[in-house]
């Protein structure tokens, strides 16, 4: 059974009471979001059967909110839990256990968690610190004031190997129009406006680009957490990839 990270770029369109001039009316409003979840399977396909069922998934009611999938990114997490000892086995069951426990007793606080930090411009694969006790000296004191360095305290973080950018596509010439060509604007044959595009998208849900790969990790902070992948993935295909880290998005229970 392998472990996927699954986000999906969605807009959503539902029927909602809008309250206006003339009182209250039904309009349709339409709104996009970002959704990750943490898949099992035997095969990345059947992970993302799962998901996208879970996505359709509706409240029972008379006005169910309508979904459209925009885009999906996926990522096969590596089969070990990282962790400031060493490499631990990726125990799912357990890990799970564990997250509902921490969740339902111990107050979070994001902030020193670290997931604010730029981490990848901070933890760079050309300069890796020897351990991470050096690496707290080496941040700037602004950020590492802010975190949390105990390593009694520690927090499981999800980290995304993001894939190269593609290159943007070139500019569409476009056929000079007449001022009269233009059409009017109160026109009610005017077409509704295009959704937002995918890459504005990204400009809001940055935790939506595709991926290489997926990590789990369990350390005292994010720059920490960075600092044990780019020392694991120095000599791999990953090595120079960029990456992200995000908070425990949640998972579908195992099979």
């Amino acid at each position: 059974m392998n472990a996927y990270l699954f986000t999906a770029l969605t807009t959503r369109s539902q029927v909602r009471p809008t309250t206006g001039r003339s009182g209250t009316t039904n309009a349709l409003q339409t709104w996009d979001g970002c959704e990750s979840l943490i898949v099992f399977g035997d095969s990345p396909d059947e992970a993302q059967k799962r998901f996208e069922t879970g996505l359709h998934a509706t409240p029972e009611g008379e006005n169910p909110a309508e979904v459209a999938i925009r885009k999906i990114a996926a990522a096969q997490f590596v089969d070990q839990l990282f962790t400031e000892s060493g490499p631990a086995p990726l125990d799912w069951p357990k890990i799970l256990e564990q997250v509902e426990a921490q969740t339902e007793n111990t107050p979070v606080d994001d902030f020193e968690q670290g997931y604010w930090v730029d981490v990848e411009q901070l933890v760079r694969p050309e300069k890796l610190s020897f351990s991470a006790g050096t690496l707290q000296s080496d941040l700037p004191e602004d950020i590492r004031s802010g975190l949390n360095w105990s390593a009694d305290k520690q927090f499981l973080f999800v980290l995304s190997v993001l894939s190269p950018l593609a290159p943007p596509p070139p500019p569409l010439d476009e056929p000079e129009t007449d001022d009269a060509d233009l059409a009017d604007p109160t026109d009610e044959n005017l077409e509704k406006s295009e959704p937002v595009g995918i890459g504005e998208l990204y400009e809001t849900f940055p935790q939506a680009l595709d991926k290489e790969a997926a990590a789990l990790i369990r350390a005292r902070n994010s720059a920490v957490a960075a600092w044990l992948w780019r020392r694991y993935a120095a000599t791999t295909r990953l090595a120079v990839n960029s990456i992200r880290i995000d908070p425990w998005c949640g998972a579908v229970n195992l099979p």
